[in-house]
């Protein structure tokens, strides 16, 4: 092989190896120049980042930056935002510079200045001006804590909560415009003289448990009105901290709530009427004295907040629910009772097994809770059946009438008809026709004109029953088309209500008659 083959060969490799050295050599070359750099700034306030990220800084830089951390994202944001106070175009000409480069920055009334310098990605800052003791940059450091304070200040006096500040003799040393203006509505006066009164007798007297403290304290005003505060307080060394926020309207809030609870409960405890009501973990809350007058639960039952299941499983060992004839199906029952309840569609009557019966509501209440009622309707329910037997006894009376009835509402719509009515003139009805109790009346006046000859009286019951000046008894005969003669008869009843009744003459019932047979007193 040629050297000059061997020479094509080992360049390749050379150059390779030659910048592998120099990588590596790279990080230790950026050490040398940051440090070189922060070495050339060390009797100044100087400032060395690596791009955005504060790589070293000089005592008393470091000093000023540690008021500006906490409130900024990151050091390079708090220094900038710090700077650009004195130097309102700090960003825009530190964005000039590019990658490498150096600039000296002015401060608009020339006390002070700033160079900023630029190399292999590093950024150092040197601030200048009037200095002070040890070097600090005495101008820059004093305005950024004034205008610190002057921010904390305005913040504290134009809180709208009360601040302020006591000694270890719990005495005011300190207190914002809220505090003072407090104070001035208390003594009755414009202005609160210095120092001003304790508003608060109560806070701090008590065995310190903690650094923190809070209380809900009364504050009366000279008219007689009293305000609540809720009173922080954050005991130091040299004394305490208070905050007071106004908790009136929580007060009062409660106050009508306690009130309205109250007035709820007098209202229940009247009721007739048993109220149970559950919480969203369907634990009873709330029950009312009508509630163990029906149930017979025990008062210290209830008042052990039990369970709904346990609850409805106490209400069957008192025989207060409705007998089941298959218990797991009961189980079921139950389930959705609560389930309906919840939706509010819950209304059912328990026959109990003791001959009462109850009527039972669920209702949701806010927050996940239901309700049940529990009204005793046994007298109701019994007045019921009574009713429907009379009611069934003078149909059973009627149907076995010999004259045709029927009666018609005010509404002029059929109420009842008897058995002979039906017969009569509905005796060809189909089983799935309309029931004739649904019939108007205007309708069954034109069922009575088809089946009879001719006549002019049938508007004649219709006025006797829509129209209130001829509503008077009155009586008529027709006759049918199978040539029957049919009296009818229109009678006025209470309410409104009128009765039409159609008779057929004995013999043409079908019935015959006998003559009656003349005895003659005495011997022939």
């Amino acid at each position: 092989m040629s050297a000059v083959n061997l020479l094509a060969l080992l360049l390749p490799a050379s150059v390779c190896i030659a910048a592998i050295v120099t990588m590596l050599r790279r990080p230790d070359e950026r050490k040398l120049l940051a440090r070189q750099m922060m070495v050339e700034a060390e009797s100044s306030v100087a400032f060395l980042f690596d791009g955005t990220r504060l790589a070293d800084t000089t005592g008393p830089a470091r000093d000023l930056l540690r008021g500006q951390r906490g409130t900024q994202p990151d050091d390079w944001v708090a220094l900038t935002d710090l700077l650009a106070r004195h130097f309102p175009d700090f960003e825009e000409r530190v964005a000039m510079l590019g990658q490498d480069g150096r600039q000296r920055l002015t401060s608009p009334d020339g006390d002070s200045w700033a160079d900023v310098e630029q190399w292999d990605g590093f950024t150092r800052i040197c601030l200048y001006g009037a200095l002070g003791s040890g070097g600090t940059f005495a101008p820059l450091a004093l305005s950024a804590m004034e205008q610190e304070l002057t921010a904390l200040r305005a913040l504290a006096e134009g809180a709208p909560l009360m601040i302020w500040r006591e000694n270890e003799k719990r005495q005011v040393v300190w207190a914002n415009q809220a505090y003072l203006q407090t104070a001035a509505s208390v003594s009755g006066t414009e202005a609160e003289d210095w120092p001003p009164r304790r508003l608060f007798a109560e806070v701090g007297t008590s065995e310190p448990s903690d650094d923190v403290e809070e209380d809900r304290l009364p504050l009366d005003l000279p008219g007689g009105e009293t305000l609540w505060y809720d009173v922080t307080t954050i005991r130091a060394v040299t004394g305490s901290m208070h905050f007071a926020i106004s908790a009136s309207a929580v007060v009062q809030a409660e106050a009508a709530q306690r009130n309205f609870v109250q007035t709820l409960s007098k209202t229940f405890a009247d009721l007739a009427i048993g109220l149970a009501i559950f919480d969203r973990d369907r634990r009873l809350v709330m029950f009312n004295p009508a509630l163990m007058e029906l149930t017979h639960l025990p008062v210290d039952f209830l008042a052990m907040r039990p369970g709904i299941s346990t609850f409805l499983d106490r209400l069957r060992e008192q025989r207060m629910l409705p007998e089941p004839k298959d218990y797991g199906n009961w189980r079921h029952e139950l389930a959705a009772l609560e389930a309906r309840a919840t939706d509010g569609t819950y209304c059912e009557n328990w026959a109990l097994p003791g001959g009462q019966t109850f009527r039972v509501t669920g209702r949701p209440h806010p927050d996940g809770a239901i309700a049940f009622l529990f009204e005793d309707i046994s007298a109701e329910v019994s007045l019921a059946r009574r009713f429907r037997g009379q009611i069934e006894t003078a149909n059973s009376a009627l149907d076995v009438m010999d004259e045709a009835i029927v009666v018609f509402t005010p509404g002029g719509t059929v109420a009842l008809t008897n058995l002979a009515y039906d017969r009569l003139w509905h005796g060809d009805r189909e089983d799935d026709a309309v029931p004739v109790v649904n019939q108007k009346l205007r309708d069954e006046a034109e069922t009575w004109k088809a089946q009879c000859i001719a006549t002019d009286f049938w508007p004649d019951i219709i006025a006797s029953s829509t129209d209130p000046e001829m509503r008077k008894p009155w009586t008529g005969r027709t006759r049918r088309t199978d040539g029957r003669t049919v009296d009818c008869r229109v009678v006025p009843l209470p309410r409104g209500a009128t009765m039409v009744g159609f008779t057929l003459p004995t013999e043409e019932r079908g019935i015959s008659t006998i003559p009656p047979t003349l005895y003659a007193t005495g011997s022939p």
